[in-house]
């Protein structure tokens, strides 16, 4: 795990020159990656990391990784089979190699195509001086960011915001971001919240040579039909293989623990196949009583597993702060509520352990929410389901286009949930909740292992007919069935509970001055899209859509921190 930046120059500069100008780069990301700092430079490409040490030791796994081939490459994330992957390429290195050297082993031998199947998370960057060729790659499914943007002096890409502006200079905000985080809860498809910033397409590569030209492409899609059938068995199986992967580390594991399916299911994997090593559970509650503090149901099921559990409580008095270290942490605005306590869980986690195993993207390819229920036959029927304010309330005739517009759309010919479940991979998942799972996590150092974002369990997930993951409609069925005989049964029957914060106890309680003064201040950013006012007015949970207007509060709060903290920084000139 670690930050990663680069630069390729269209015109020569001195290699010393390019250097000082990457390593600045690299040190705005030192929260990602604390254990080292290396950088490459030739006066047309420079390389930048800051590692984040897990695999390997300090001198093998330094980056930038020189290999065989001729090649130098930055590498943020993790190939968890990357022995396996040395003895089928029949590459010899020494012992303790890190996987970053089999990343880049597969990139000289087999080209982007080569990291089809591979288990890993992954964003990263190869360059071959021979070939005058830069190669930049991404994961799958988009759990490593990666940013890049074409500048006056060519082009730049790094895994935060912050490293980019040191380069490119002064960040211009890109309006439409504003109405896709309204409407839909974050920026949508490949975009960031600025101008001419995009994210690098998850399972995609683009290569960037010195004479000027550029060419893309895919090495991995969704699968383009549901024609699988699985048993129970085999779909345990699966996911055991993608939770044993991630715990192949000599490091210290930790488990976020809630009370619901997926975090059970991953945290009766760890404890089961990591006997008297110790696996360090996690669950997080609230000052307040609700029906949002799961620590109960994660207690049982500690207690289930004969495993210790440790409790965190995040109070209303704490938000303020948390909100700001959010949005400095995540830099696209992000309104999920659990960013606040994903952050309380992550340093707590990071006291104990550098790896934290997590129950993530289930939901959307098992068919775990709500919203999957009677899907219409269309797209546009189907995304007011996921929207918080409705395109009239911010000043908007129809819902965004730019939401979409940077995507492959999911085939029409595919049934309904089908699509709709792949559109969510493709878009929501990576925009909404793994950049906030990754962004946070990396913000304190603490690498994010998800074994159900494994490509594996992924792609058989998706070949399912969606039917016969929700059969009868009853939310990720297929999935606890496989896991029937693991976990007590009052979890198997108990309907879902997603991971939330008692924020309309918040708003209308301890945090109703704060939110008054923030979104009611002269000259406030969200002041231009809706009138915070009236939904201030009345929060009492008596009265009907209390829950509802607390959730918009809770957005417009969280896009207003932002805009202060982030949006404002990176909009002024860099010094």
């Amino acid at each position: 795990m670690c930050g990663i930046t680069g630069l390729l120059l269209e015109h020569a500069a001195p290699p010393e020159q390019v250097r000082r100008s990457v390593e600045r780069m690299v040190l705005t990301q030192r929260d990602r990656g604390p254990d080292g700092v290396g950088v490459f430079s030739d006066g047309r490409v420079g390389l930048g990391c800051a590692r984040l040490e897990i695999v390997g030791s300090p001198l093998e796994g330094a980056q930038p990784i020189r290999d065989p081939w001729g090649g130098v490459l930055v590498f943020n994330g993790e190939i968890y089979e990357h022995e396996e992957i040395l003895r089928e390429l029949d590459v010899d290195v020494p012992e303790g190699t890190s996987d970053g050297f089999a990343l880049s082993a597969l990139l000289a031998t087999r080209g982007p195509e080569g990291l089809s199947g591979v288990r890993a998370m992954f964003a990263a960057a190869r360059y071959d001086p021979a070939r005058g060729r830069l190669l930049l790659v991404r994961d799958a499914i988009g759990k490593k960011p990666l940013y890049i943007q074409r500048f006056r002096e060519g082009w730049a890409f790094a895994s935060t915001l912050a490293s980019l502006s040191v380069a490119t200079g002064a960040l211009s905000l890109r309006p439409e971001a504003v109405h896709e985080y309204l409407v839909f809860r974050s920026v949508g498809g490949y975009h960031s919240a600025f101008k001419d910033v995009e994210q690098l397409p998850p399972g995609s590569w683009l290569e960037l040579s010195l004479d000027g030209h550029a060419r893309s492409g895919r090495w991995w899609r969704p699968p383009p039909a549901c024609t699988r059938v699985a048993t129970a068995a085999e779909i345990r199986g699966v996911v055991e293989e993608a939770v044993a992967a991630r715990l192949e580390s000599d490091r210290e594991i930790a488990v976020f623990l809630s009370g619901g399916l997926d975090s059970a299911i991953v945290a009766r994997c760890a404890l089961r196949q990591r006997p008297g090593r110790p696996v360090h559970l996690l669950s997080v509650g609230y000052d307040v009583a609700g029906d949002e503090d799961e620590r109960a149901k994660a207690r049982a099921l500690a207690d289930y597993f004969g495993a210790s559990l440790e409790e965190l409580t995040v109070s209303a008095a704490e938000v303020p702060d948390l909100l700001g270290a959010v949005a400095r942490a995540t830099e696209d605005p992000i309104q999920d509520p659990v960013t606040v306590p994903t952050l309380v869980l992550a340093r707590a986690a990071r006291a104990r352990a550098k790896i934290v195993l997590t129950g993530d993207g289930s939901d959307e390819v098992w068919g775990g929410y709500a919203r999957f229920d009677d899907v219409p036959r269309t797209l546009d029927e189907y995304l007011p389901r996921t929207t918080i304010f409705r395109p009239s309330e911010v000043g908007l005739a129809e819902l965004p286009a730019s939401y979409l517009d940077s995507i492959e759309l999911p085939s029409a010919e595919l049934p309904p949930l089908d699509r709709v479940m792949r559109l969510e991979v493709q878009n929501r998942l990576r925009n909404y909740h793994l950049s906030r799972l990754d962004k946070i996590t990396m913000s304190v150092a603490l690498e994010a292992r998800c074994p159900f974002l494994d490509v594996g369990v992924v792609t058989v997930g998706l070949e399912l007919a969606s039917h016969d993951k929700r059969p009868a409609g009853r939310p990720k069925g297929l999935l606890s069935s496989a896991f029937a005989g693991e976990l007590p049964r009052w979890l198997i029957d108990r309907a879902k509970q997603p991971f939330s914060v008692p924020i309309l106890a918040w708003l209308a309680g301890p945090l109703h001055e704060f939110a008054h003064d923030v979104l009611l201040a002269p000259g406030a950013f969200t002041g231009d899209f809706v009138d915070a006012g009236a939904l201030l007015g009345d929060l009492d949970k008596r009265t009907p859509g209390a829950a509802q207007r607390a959730a918009k509060v809770w957005s417009l709060l969280q896009l207003e921190v932002w805009h202060r903290t982030v949006a404002s920084e990176r909009t002024r000139p860099v010094g």
